[in-house]
C-alpha cells in the first residue's frame, strides 16, 4: 500500500538539498569574488608601495649638491621584485586567517625621462626654488630697485628722447653746414668777375687812350672814345696809307679776350648756381623734414611703452621702506626744453628765401652781363657809342658788387654769413658737447680695453680650454637628446660701444628689460626667476677679486699667478650665463654687462647733477660722461672690495654675485642654458642626467587558487564582467603604477 506520508518526506529531503546546494553556490561564488576583488586592491597597493620604494634609491650626490632628484644605479627590477616578495611574505605570516594566500607571479619596471629632459629638469628646478626663490629675489633684488623706478623711468625716457633728438639734430646741422656751402661755392663763381669789372659802388669812367691790350671791360669802355676815333680816322684813309693799325688790333684783341671771359664766367657761374641751388633747397626741404621728424618724436616721447613695467614696480607691494630717489621731476622737466632743440619754421622759410634771392640776384647780374656781351659786336665795329659802352659797364659792375657783398665779402652785409652767424647761435652749446663727446668716448675706450686685455688673456689659460671643450661636448650631447642641435652662443665675449650716446641707449635698454622683467615677477613668479636663483644659489662664481690688478693697470703679469680662478669650476655661473667656450669670455662678459648697468644708474645721477646746464644735448652728454667716469670707478671698486653702493641716492651695496643674479633673471629663460648647467652637473658628479630616470613605470602581477567553481570565474572574466584573468584554477591580477621625482 502506498505510504503518502514517506513520499513527502523524501520531497522535502530533495527541496532542501536544491536549495542548500544553490544557496552554497551562490556563496561559495560570493567569497572567491570577495577574494579575487581583495586581490586586486592588495595587488595595486603593493604595485604603488613597490613603485614608491623604487625611486627611494635615488643618486644622494645629485640631492646634496644641486638638490635634484634622478634613480641611481641599483638595478631597478631587483628592488621592486624584493619589495614585492617581502611585502606577500609578510602579509602570509601576518594573517591570522589566510583568505588569499597570494603569490607573485611576475614584475617589471621601465625606468623613463631622465633629467638631461627640459621638461624635467625645470620641473625640479621649480619644486626646488618655489618657496626660496620668491622670498630672496623680492628681498634682494625687488625691495632694492624699486624705489628707483620712477627716476630711472625718467632717466630712460630722457636718454631715448635726446638720444635720437641727438642723432637727429647732428644730421640737420650737417645738412645745413652743407647747404650753406653750396651757397658759397656758388657764390664764388662771381668773384671771376671782378678781374673784369671794377668793384665800386659809384663807378666814374673818364676817357683814356688806347695803350697796349685792355685788360678789363673798364679799360674797354675808357679806351673806345679813342679807339673810335681812330678806326674813324683810318677809314678815311687809304689801306696803305692807314697809321692806327696796331692800336685797333690790340683794343679788339683785347675786347674779344674780355668779351670770351665774361661769356665763360657767365656760363659757369650760371652752371654752378643751377646745380648749387638745387641741391640747397633739396639739403632745406630734408632740414625742414628732419625738424618736423624731431617734433614728432618730442610729441611721442611720453607714450613709450617701457613706462608700464617702471610704473608696475612703483605701484606694486614690497616688504621694504616707503623710500625712493628723488629727482625724477627734474629729469622730466629736461625733456620740456627739448623743443629749443627745433629750428623756427620762419627759419627755415629765411633760408628758402634766401635761396630764391641768390638766384634772383644772378638771373638780374647775367641779364647786365648779357646787356654788356651784347655790345661785342658793336664795339667790333666802332658802330657804338661812348656813352652807351660805358652806361653797360657801370651797370654790369655795380651789379658785381652787389653780388659780391650779398654772398662772397666778409661784413655785416653778406647774407650768408648772416646765416651762418644765425645757427652758431643756435649752435651755442656745440663746442662744449663735442669736447665732452670726446670726453666720454676716450673713458669708454678705457673700459673697452679692459675687454681687450681679458680677452688676450685666453691665449695664456690654454690648460683650461681643454675642460671647457669637455663641456661643449656634453653640451652638443644634451642638445642631441631634446632634439635640438644648435650650438652655443660663441666664442668671444661682449664689447662696450665707444659712442657714449649708443651706450647709453644700451645701457637703458637694459634697465628697461630688467624692470619690465621685474614687473612680470611681481604679479607672478615665472621660471626665469626660478632658474636664475637656482643657479645663484648651486653654482660657483667668479672672484672677482682677480681683476683688481688688471683694473687698476697692472697688466696681465699678476693675473698669470691667478689663472687658476679661471678654471670653468671657478666661473661656473658665468658659463651657464653667457655660454662662452673659453676661459675669459664669460667674465668679460660679465664685466661688459656689469658696466653697462653701472653707466645706467650712474648717468640717472649725471642727470641729476648737471640739470643747470642749459641746453638739453649738452646735459645729456654731461650725464654720460659722468656715467661712464663713475662706472669705471665702481668696476675698480667692485674688484677690490666685492660690493659696490647702488647709487650715490642708495647706499645699499650690491655684491658681484648680486649682479649675475640681475643678469640672470634679465636674460631670460632659454634651453641652452638649462643645457650648460646639466653640463656641470655631469662634469662636477661624474653623473651623465642624460642617463638617470626621475620617472618609473611599474608593472605586476600575482596569483592565487580560486576555491569555488573556477569555470564560473572564467566565464564571467570572458565576457567582461571581472577584471583579471582565470587560468585553470588560478586567479591573475596585473597592475601598473607610474611615480617620478
Amino acid at each position: 500500500m502506498f505510504n503518502r506520508d514517506r513520499s513527502e518526506n523524501g520531497a522535502v529531503t530533495i527541496f532542501l538539498i536544491v536549495t542548500f546546494t544553490a544557496i552554497f553556490t551562490f556563496v561559495a561564488i560570493f567569497i572567491d569574488f570577495a577574494r579575487m576583488y581583495a586581490l586586486q586592491t592588495k595587488t595595486e597597493a603593493l604595485t604603488h608601495a613597490a613603485a614608491r620604494s623604487l625611486l627611494s634609491a635615488f643618486d644622494k650626490e645629485l640631492v646634496e649638491q644641486y638638490g635634484l632628484f634622478a634613480y641611481g644605479e641599483t638595478d631597478e627590477n631587483y628592488i621592486m621584485s624584493k619589495v614585492l616578495q617581502d611585502n606577500l611574505d609578510l602579509a602570509v605570516r601576518s594573517d591570522d586567517l589566510p583568505l588569499l594566500r597570494a603569490k607573485l607571479d611576475s614584475s617589471s619596471v621601465e625606468l623613463l625621462r631622465p633629467l638631461g629632459i627640459y621638461s624635467v629638469f625645470e620641473s625640479q628646478i621649480r619644486e626646488e626654488m618655489k618657496y626660496k626663490a620668491p622670498i630672496d629675489f623680492a628681498i634682494d633684488i625687488i625691495n632694492r630697485f624699486k624705489p628707483m623706478a620712477q627716476v630711472m623711468k625718467e632717466t630712460s625716457n630722457t636718454v631715448d628722447l635726446l638720444g635720437k633728438l641727438q642723432k637727429l639734430y647732428d644730421k640737420r646741422e650737417a645738412k645745413l653746414d652743407e647747404l650753406l656751402d653750396n651757397q658759397k661755392k656758388a657764390a664764388l663763381t662771381v668773384e671771376s668777375f671782378s678781374s673784369l669789372l671794377p668793384r665800386s659802388p659809384s663807378l666814374s669812367l673818364s676817357d683814356e687812350s688806347v695803350s697796349g691790350i685792355p685788360r678789363t671791360a673798364a679799360d674797354l669802355a675808357s679806351q673806345y672814345a679813342d679807339y673810335q676815333s681812330m678806326v674813324e680816322a683810318d677809314r678815311e684813309r687809304e689801306l696803305l696809307e692807314r697809321v692806327h693799325g696796331m692800336s685797333i688790333g690790340f683794343y679788339q684783341l683785347g675786347a674779344s679776350n674780355i668779351f670770351s671771359e665774361a661769356g665763360r664766367s657767365i656760363m659757369n657761374a650760371q652752371v654752378k648756381h643751377r646745380d648749387s641751388l638745387a641741391n640747397a633747397r633739396n639739403l632745406l626741404s630734408e632740414v625742414s623734414e628732419i625738424n618736423e621728424q624731431m617734433k614728432v618724436i618730442i610729441e611721442q616721447s611720453e607714450q613709450r611703452s617701457a613706462q608700464d613695467g617702471y610704473n608696475s614696480v612703483s605701484e606694486g607691494q614690497s616688504t621694504g621702506g616707503k623710500e625712493s630717489v628723488v629727482g625724477n621731476q627734474e629729469i622730466a622737466k629736461i625733456r620740456e626744453q627739448s623743443r629749443s632743440l627745433l629750428l623756427p619754421d620762419d627759419l627755415i622759410a629765411d633760408f628758402k628765401s634766401d635761396i630764391d634771392g641768390q638766384a634772383l640776384q644772378l638771373t638780374q647780374l647775367q641779364s647786365e652781363m648779357s646787356s654788356m656781351l651784347a655790345e661785342e659786336s658793336s664795339i667790333m665795329s666802332a658802330s657804338s657809342s661812348s656813352g652807351s659802352m660805358k652806361s653797360v659797364v657801370v651797370t654790369a659792375s655795380r651789379e658785381v658788387e652787389v653780388f659780391l657783398q650779398k654772398y662772397v665779402d666778409h661784413g655785416s652785409s653778406n647774407i650768408l654769413e648772416e646765416n651762418a652767424a644765425t645757427l652758431e647761435r643756435y649752435r651755442s652749446y656745440d663746442n662744449e658737447r663735442k669736447q665732452l663727446e670726446n670726453q666720454a668716448g676716450a673713458k669708454l675706450k678705457d673700459a673697452s680695453n679692459i675687454l681687450t686685455q681679458l680677452k688676450e688673456l685666453k691665449n695664456k689659460l690654454s690648460q683650461y680650454q681643454e675642460q671647457f671643450d669637455q663641456l661643449e661636448s656634453y653640451f652638443s650631447e644634451n642638445r642631441t637628446l631634446n632634439q635640438d642641435a644648435s650650438s652655443a652662443e660663441g666664442t668671444e665675449g661682449s664689447s662696450l660701444s665707444q659712442d657714449p650716446y649708443d651706450a647709453g641707449e644700451d645701457a637703458m635698454g637694459s634697465m628697461d628689460t630688467f624692470y619690465g622683467g621685474l614687473s612680470g615677477v611681481m604679479s607672478g613668479m615665472s621660471d626665469s626667476c626660478f632658474q636664475s636663483e637656482y643657479i645663484a644659489n648651486y653654482f660657483q662664481y667668479f672672484d672677482v677679486s682677480t681683476l683688481d690688478e688688471l683694473l687698476k693697470g697692472s697688466g696681465t703679469g699678476k693675473l698669470e699667478a691667478l689663472s687658476e680662478q679661471f678654471a670653468y669650476d671657478k666661473q661656473e655661473v658665468e658659463y651657464i650665463l653667457y655660454g662662452f667656450n673659453n676661459p675669459t669670455g664669460n667674465i668679460a662678459a660679465a664685466y661688459g654687462e656689469i658696466f653697462t648697468m653701472r653707466l645706467a644708474i650712474r648717468t640717472m645721477e649725471g642727470f641729476i647733477k648737471n640739470v643747470n646746464k642749459g641746453n638739453p644735448l649738452l646735459i645729456l652728454v654731461s650725464a654720460l660722461l659722468y656715467g661712464v667716469e663713475k662706472a669705471i670707478e665702481d668696476m675698480v671698486t667692485l674688484a677690490q672690495k666685492g660690493s659696490i653702493p647702488l647709487s650715490d641716492f642708495m647706499k645699499i651695496e650690491l655684491t658681484y654675485k648680486d649682479h649675475l643674479r640681475i643678469f640672470l633673471f634679465l636674460h631670460g629663460r632659454s634651453d641652452k642654458r638649462l643645457s650648460r648647467m646639466l653640463s656641470i652637473i655631469r662634469m662636477e658628479t661624474g653623473i651623465n642626467p642624460d642617463e638617470r630616470a626621475t620617472y618609473a613605470k611599474g608593472e605586476v602581477t600575482t596569483a592565487m587558487t580560486l576555491w569555488f567553481l573556477p569555470g564560473v570565474a572564467k566565464a564571467m572574466g570572458s565576457v567582461g564582467a571581472l577584471n583579471g584573468r582565470v587560468e585553470g584554477s588560478r586567479y591573475y591580477v596585473d597592475k601598473q603604477a607610474d611615480f617620478s621625482y
